[in-house]
């Protein structure tokens, strides 16, 4: 009976907490009731970040115009949390996932990673949450550089990098972390020379790249230049990049029709994927260019 009442209790908080119950239907209005902000270090460290970056964390948007807006009123996302939690709880969540599920503010974060959720409103005026994913490095700017190495041929050096994510050998453009006060140039010299071997010149910077509009924050400026042999490469322990080839952009082309390039790795003929986004853009633009 006590399970009974609490789950209509539940019932009757989720209507009056409900996504279409915080909006009159001229547009939307706070809600109306008494909840007192709860201000957890998560969500602290969150405003801190917010206000001390602003560029890196972008505008904050207008619901009205279409786009999703976030919102760093404390009382405002207490709110809209509570909103959200009641949402989770009424499909079916657990109370102390939901609780957790619907805390706005740095929900995890490591040396290289920062796992944020903001509190938003929907272009249909809905209150909810939306999470993102930050490199650490791009709070002082571009978190990472991209190069396409072009040697006096025009064939294209890449890497043939065993990704532990996708868990498969793939074809890759030299990519790594830009470190604060570095610039991308020296940033992109000093991955290339780590990760190929190669010295890089003539740098022209092709455009930028964002590698998931729905769920990574940051840019990748993606850089082109002529690169020469200048001795072995230093490679982390972390790394698993077997070889540095060099293909033609006809060679490439088919690959990424075929999804995959066929290369002896460890005495055996491996399917190498293909479809490196980094490699795809800078293709297209070193082409547009002019510089294939």
């Amino acid at each position: 009976m006590l399970k009974k009442c609490h789950s209509i209790s539940l019932f009757f908080a989720y209507l009056f907490f409900s996504p279409f119950s915080c909006f009159a239907e001229n547009g939307a209005e706070p809600l109306k009731t008494s909840i007192i902000p709860l201000q957890t270090p998560s969500l602290l460290r969150y405003l801190e970040l917010f206000k001390d970056h602003p560029d890196t964390f972008g505008p904050l948007g207008k619901w009205k115009q279409g786009e999703i807006e976030i919102t760093t009123n404390p009382e405002q996302i207490r709110k809209i949390e509570n909103q959200v939690r009641l949402r989770l709880i009424s499909n079916g969540t657990e109370e102390n996932d939901a609780e957790k599920w619907s805390s706005v503010g740095v929900v995890a974060e490591d040396n290289y990673w920062m796992w944020l959720r903001d509190a938003v409103i929907f272009p249909s005026g809905v209150y909810g949450t939306y999470d993102r994913l930050m490199w650490k490095s791009g709070l002082s700017g571009s978190p990472r550089v991209a190069i396409l190495p072009l040697l006096a041929s025009k064939k294209v050096v890449v890497n043939i990098n065993y990704r532990h994510a996708t868990r498969s050998w793939e074809i890759e453009l030299p990519r790594g972390q830009k470190k604060a006060g570095e610039s991308l140039e020296k940033a992109a010299a000093r991955e290339l020379k780590d990760e190929t071997g190669y010295q890089i010149s003539k740098l022209t910077q092709l455009g930028t790249l964002a590698p998931d509009t729905g769920t990574i924050m940051g840019l990748v400026p993606i850089l082109c230049g002529e690169v020469s042999h200048s001795g072995k490469s230093w490679r982390k322990y972390s790394k698993a990049i077997f070889q540095n080839p060099a293909f033609t952009k006809d060679e490439l082309k088919q690959g990424f029709e075929r999804g995959f390039i066929e290369l002896p790795i460890n005495g055996e003929i491996v399917k190498v994927n293909c479809r490196d986004s980094f490699l795809t853009y800078a293709l297209l633009q070193a082409e547009m260019k002019g510089l294939l």
